[in-house]
């Protein structure tokens, strides 16, 4: 049966070749070139086979040697990633009359004299419970021998226990050697620690988007847990959750629990500290962030050494460049540079010479793209360290050397002529806006600045209402802004505004330094 199997096989494909098919017409008879172009064909279609098992083969050992090496950097690393207890004792009172639930009685001991015949008998009708514990869950990395962790500020902030459980289940108590609210890093330490496995931190610097990393730490309280994912983007800012911000994207899974666990590269280095989730269900969504390990490292090295972080300062208000705000400043491209809208007095910028609507294009021979990148850069540099910034200024590059100082909020531009009120336009009265700016204006007087709460010190022109289709409003301003500097020339009165208005034609750039409740914020359109 075999060798009949065999031979039909044969035949079928000798009839192919002689142009005979069964059941239909003799076809023309194919020449010696014919059945040699029929061979090729064959040979050619077995190739392609050949090509496509071979290239489903390097697939696979593609996906098994990325197999192989989640596998060697979850037994490397995932003794290093310990759980995280932390405890609050939160105080708690109650009435401890039963009686007081009469409301005529309730009503006496609310009243003046009631209230008097708490205070002397004991300073009220309430006593002391044994206070309650509120437990905390998260992960930390061990980055020293000696017992030292890695981890969130959010995750041990405010206890008044610590406890750590190791991968191979050992526990110990653990104290706080530093935290910074400001990047969400702190530093505790193991008691009385012994042969502990230590993670090796990475250069975050060095990420790619689109690179491999695994995140370890033990969401929801399942302990070592490891999940994969690749990094979505870098330098995210304005999550909120911290004042220095660029977190690494990832959508590796985070759940609540991972915060302070390790995010590690392909080489098995931790390259960022998990921190946070963007989620609308309070669980995983695709999107997770983690503080980078150069960042995280700067703080823990400050940490370490004094319990708290020194930063760079430099004494600027910046903001980041905008289309009109370049052609004002006659920026060529609008995607470079930012731009200062105050410089403190006696600050390091100040001594150096920086000024109001300089544009910083680079930062020690960085580039410099926005905001948030630049002021963790500066952040990240020592008092006394010395920086070098590129700048423009009126259309010519400036080279500035500066000698940065300690960072004191108090003294930052951000803070100088803050104002106490919270909605200045509200006392306002509302009036037609103006046909060409699309906006009116009133003079600041003592009566006014009294009526709204402002500073005695600060001048200028308020906006009392605004068109809001005008270029203006497009341009972000609003009623209630003091309009301090138009196109650079200083406005105190309202001559001094038509005055610097009175030269404007149409289509010429508009350029304005405007005091926002105590903020200056540089706004630019154009012309109408």
């Amino acid at each position: 049966m075999k060798k009949n199997k065999i031979a039909l096989n044969l035949a079928l494909f000798s009839t192919a070749l002689s142009g005979v098919l069964v059941g239909a017409l003799v076809v023309n008879k194919p020449t010696s070139t014919d059945i040699g172009a029929s061979f090729a064909a064959t040979e050619k279609y077995h190739q392609s086979v050949t090509e496509r098992s071979q290239t489903a083969t390097s697939k696979s050992d593609v996906a098994d040697k990325l197999s192989q090496d989640f596998i060697k950097i979850a037994k490397d690393v995932r003794p290093t990633v310990v759980s995280i207890y932390s405890t609050k004792n939160i105080k708690q009172t109650a009435r401890y009359h039963e009686f007081l639930d009469d409301p005529a009685l309730k009503k006496f001991f609310n009243s003046p004299h009631g209230k008097k015949f708490q205070e002397n008998n004991g300073g009220g009708l309430e006593e002391e419970q044994a206070p309650s514990k509120e437990q905390g869950l998260g992960s930390g990395v061990i980055i020293d021998k000696s017992g030292l962790i890695l981890t969130n500020n959010h995750v041990i902030e405010g206890a008044d226990d610590i406890s750590v459980i190791l991968n191979d289940k050992r526990k110990f108590k653990a104290k706080v050697i530093g935290a910074d609210p400001k990047t969400d890093v702190a530093v505790i330490k193991l008691e009385k620690s012994s042969n502990l496995p230590v993670a090796i931190i990475g250069d975050s610097n060095k990420l790619s988007v689109g690179e491999w990393v695994l995140a370890i730490g033990n969401p929801l309280g399942l302990t070592s847990t490891v999940t994969s994912g690749i990094i979505s983007a870098k330098g995210r800012a304005d999550v909120g959750i911290a004042d220095f911000e660029d977190f690494i994207q990832t959508d590796a899974a985070i759940n609540p629990g991972n915060s302070g666990g390790a995010l590690i590269n392909l080489q098995g280095e931790v390259i960022g500290i998990n921190t946070a989730i963007a989620s609308k269900t309070g669980g995983y969504m695709g999107i997770g962030f983690a503080i980078p390990s150069n960042m995280a490292k700067k703080v823990m090295t400050d940490l370490i050494k004094s319990g708290k972080v020194t930063r760079g300062f430099l004494g600027i208000q910046i903001q980041n460049m905008t289309e009109t705000l370049a052609k004002s400043l006659n920026v060529e491209d609008p995607n470079n540079g930012i731009v200062v809208g105050e410089v403190s007095p006696d600050s390091p910028a100040a001594k150096s010479g920086i000024q109001r609507y300089d544009v910083v294009l680079e930062l020690n021979g960085v580039a410099v793209s926005d905001v948030n990148s630049f002021r963790n850069m500066i952040a990240s540099d020592d008092p006394g360290q010395t920086i070098k910034l590129l700048l423009l200024r009126d259309g010519k590059k400036v080279n500035a050397n500066i000698k940065l100082g300690s960072l004191d909020p108090s003294k930052t531009a951000s803070n100088l002529n803050k104002p106490n009120q919270t909605n200045p336009h509200k006392n306002l009265k509302p009036a037609l806006p103006d046909r060409k700016l699309g906006f009116e204006l009133e003079e600041l007087n003592p009566e006014l600045l009294k009526r709204l709460g402002i500073p005695k010190k600060i001048t200028g022109v308020i906006i009392t209402s605004i068109a809001s289709d005008s270029a203006a409003s497009q341009a972000g301003v609003g009623r209630g802004d003091i309009i301090q500097e138009f196109n650079k020339n200083k406005i105190v009165t309202m001559i001094d505004f038509n005055k610097a208005v009175k030269s404007l034609k149409s289509g010429d750039s508009v350029l304005l330094k405007i005091n926002r409740v105590g903020q200056p914020v540089l706004l630019a359109f154009t012309y109408p």
